[in-house]
């Protein structure tokens, strides 16, 4: 097996299953929050929780793989969009995005927890810079911070996206975007039983065995045994 042609088809496949996941375009149980703002209560077939903001839920495009194991919510007042996820071994995929350039992750513990907290800007055509200037203003710019949460080998993700420069980010983890909205969110997240969850490899049209050749290929890049421009 060419370890660089079947890495490569890893990635490529990559956006189909970001798609699947949630990360959509197409973009009720009301309460107060404690600086009097609307919250949203959620309950969905992997988590609950508690959106700061008055949320709508969007209708997310799913197959018999993904049924039940995306979610997406919209926040239309400030611009912010939710799309959350559960798969087995789903770390896969911020692993990738870090050999393309994202940053590494800030580690925070809630609720006893840990969460892997990524930054990153993306603009309207999907172009996404590695870890963005926070010195880009312009209003297309659009601020995203992926929350992951890795139980017995389940990725629990939030990815949390900004438009139009509405609500404040300069992609720190103490600006607007993540204190009032991000942070909130996932103290609050309490989270479900998830061994139906689809598996990576699924997503991916592999066999188990080819996910783990793949797993192992990156695992590599990382650890510096493998050099990824040999063969």
């Amino acid at each position: 097996m060419n370890s660089k042609r079947t890495a490569f088809i890893a990635i490529a496949v990559l956006a189909i299953v970001i798609s699947s996941l949630g990360a959509v375009s197409a973009f009720e149980l009301f309460g107060m929050n404690l600086f009097g703002g609307p919250t949203t209560d959620f309950d969905n077939k992997f988590m609950s929780g508690t959106f700061n903001g008055d949320m709508t839920q969007n209708n997310i495009s799913e197959d018999n793989l993904t049924k039940g194991w995306t979610d997406s919510y919209e926040d239309k007042e400030h611009n912010i969009t939710y799309n959350m996820s559960c798969v087995k071994d789903g770390d896969f995929i911020t692993d990738v995005y870090q050999l393309q350039g994202l940053g590494a992750p800030e580690i925070r513990n809630y609720n006893g927890q840990p969460w892997k907290i990524f930054y990153s800007q993306a603009v309207p055509n999907a172009n996404v810079s590695a870890n963005g200037s926070s010195g880009n203003n312009s209003n297309n710019t659009i601020n995203v911070y992926i929350c992951e949460a890795d139980i017995n080998g389940t990725a629990y993700t939030i990815n949390i996206m900004s438009y139009d420069n509405k609500t404040e980010c300069d992609g720190t983890l103490f600006c607007p975007l993540y204190k009032d909205y991000t942070e909130p969110l996932i103290k609050s997240i309490e989270f479900k039983d998830a061994k139906k969850a689809p598996k990576m490899a699924d997503l991916m049209g592999m066999s188990d065995g080819e996910f783990e050749f793949n797993r192992e290929y990156v695992d590599g890049i990382f650890n510096g045994t493998i050099d990824p421009s040999q063969g």
